[in-house]
């Protein structure tokens, strides 16, 4: 009997709730050993580590993903070794451009050529491609309780690494860069050993999958493009402010992207659960189209809830932080459209992946990433951190609106688009007056009236949800 929705989805989120408070835990730690500046050069390290991922994998997570429930269910482990072998050579390429153009590469990463940082991201991105498999074979199981194994103890080692380094290092940006990579690379053994049976070399020389090696790159080669431009978009942000600003600004605001953590771990545990999900639904039974439209009214209500709650405790989120990062507060609220459009876009983007129609996420991507940067070139010389924010809110907003409506073209299902973009607007409004309001108290007041108008607009929706859940159980 397989498992409901709500049970897998438990096992797959506890990890990260678990991860939440760890994190939480770290951050605060880290934000009192370490300097504004020192957090921003961490962030331009680990900016250039997610560029090198997406490089290497060259989409063909993607593919397997797609893939993974055509596949024989014996031959899965040589799907997974035919959709690796193309990273094993594009990293190989990235390694050596990054060995042999080091100094440009460091100096802009934190302002001085570094050759030994220059082996930390290369050693960095080959721990985290073969991590990326190792995560992926265990979500595609559907192992939720693997999962959130691995989530927690990602979180444990990267604060024990922490911890340690800094009483041999001190106050410098090595000791966040060498408990990345030393996490990494305890994550990427341990990853192998739990799916083994997928690992067996016996695997490797399987030839006669479902899938071959041109389908994985042909299915999966456009992603490469559109994830690059949607890096591009969700990290220029980071990089304007690097430019026009400094290492001090940066680090506030990559402080910032931090308040919202909790927001971001719902989003990324719901995707996890999601995509497996939902493929797997719409192969059972494709005409099954109110099962993605309550999907999303549950989704869409849960995070513009979070996000009310995470703008209304932003002065006591950020009060953990330290007095040095006090001004993080006020950059934070527009950073919450981020995984609120992105979460809710993953269950209305579903047409366009269902039917393979992925050069439109190229353009899709291509789009917002053209606003985002006309929006920090406009507003991150002027306001900063602050303008960085309202650029990337801004660009999310697009982002959705694209990848819902050209998705409804091909999967015709009646999302509640309505009360969705009344909600953007509200939290709009209150992201500005908490920005503006000089008092923590009324800005916390203030929270009931959006969340007022999300219980009042989704209030219906939510009991018809109810109804058929407790029929079912009947």
């Amino acid at each position: 009997m397989k498992e409901n929705l709500i049970s897998k989805f438990l096992k797959f989120s506890y990890g990260s709730w678990i991860g939440l408070i760890l994190g939480l835990i770290t951050t605060m730690i880290t934000t009192r050993i370490l300097p504004p500046d020192v957090l921003g050069q961490v962030s331009m390290f680990e900016l250039f580590l997610q560029m090198g991922l997406i490089l290497t994998i060259f989409g063909t997570d993607q593919s397997f993903i797609r893939f993974y429930y055509e596949e024989e269910e014996n031959k899965r482990g040589a799907l997974m070794y035919n959709s690796l072998k193309l990273p094993m050579k594009t990293s190989v390429l990235l390694i050596l451009t990054i060995i042999l153009f080091y100094k440009p590469i460091t100096f802009f990463l934190v302002g001085a050529p570094d050759f030994s940082l220059a082996i930390l991201l290369v050693l960095g991105i080959i721990f985290q491609l073969i991590f990326r498999y190792g995560q992926l074979v265990i979500r595609m199981e559907q192992k939720g309780n693997v999962y959130s194994l691995l989530q927690i103890l990602q979180k444990l080692f990267n604060l024990c690494f922490i911890v340690g380094l800094y009483y041999f290092i001190g106050s410098e940006y090595e000791v966040l860069v060498l408990s990345k990579i030393f996490t990494l690379f305890l994550l990427f053994i341990l990853s192998i050993y739990l799916g083994r049976k997928f690992w067996n070399l016996k695997n490797f020389y399987i030839s006669d999958t479902r899938h071959s090696q041109m389908e994985i790159v042909k299915y999966g080669a456009p992603f490469v493009l559109t994830i690059f431009i949607t890096w591009i978009f969700q990290s220029f942000d980071q990089v304007a402010i690097r430019h026009w600003r400094d290492f001090s600004e940066l680090g506030l605001y990559a402080a910032a992207m931090r308040i919202v953590a909790l927001v971001v771990v719902l989003s990324s545990t719901f995707t996890t659960f999601w995509t497996p999900v939902s493929y797997e639904k719409f192969i059972a039974d494709p005409e099954d189209k109110a099962f993605f439209k309550n999907i999303t009214i549950v989704v869409s209500f849960v995070m513009f809830l979070f996000a009310i709650l995470t703008i209304a405790g932003k002065y006591l989120i950020v009060n953990l932080l330290g007095q040095q990062y006090l001004d993080a507060a006020n950059i934070m609220p527009f950073l919450v459209f981020m995984p609120i459009l992105m979460t809710i876009s993953e269950t209305t983007v579903i047409g366009i992946n269902f039917y393979k129609k992925t050069k439109w996420h190229v353009i899709i991507a291509l789009i917002t990433c053209v606003l985002n940067i006309i929006g920090n070139i406009v507003l991150v010389p002027e306001y900063g951190a602050l303008g960085a924010s309202i650029a990337t809110a801004f660009s999310f907003i697009v982002f959705f609106s694209l990848r819902t409506y050209i998705s409804l073209r091909y999967f015709k299902v009646d999302y509640p688009l309505k009360k969705i973009y009344t909600m953007v607007v509200v939290v709009s409004a209150y992201s500005f007056f908490s920005i503006y309001s000089s008092s923590w108290l009324t800005s916390m007041l203030m929270s009931l009236i959006p969340l007022l108008i999300l219980f009042i607009i989704f209030a219906q929706d939510i009991k018809n949800i109810i109804k058929i859940l407790n029929l079912k159980k009947k």
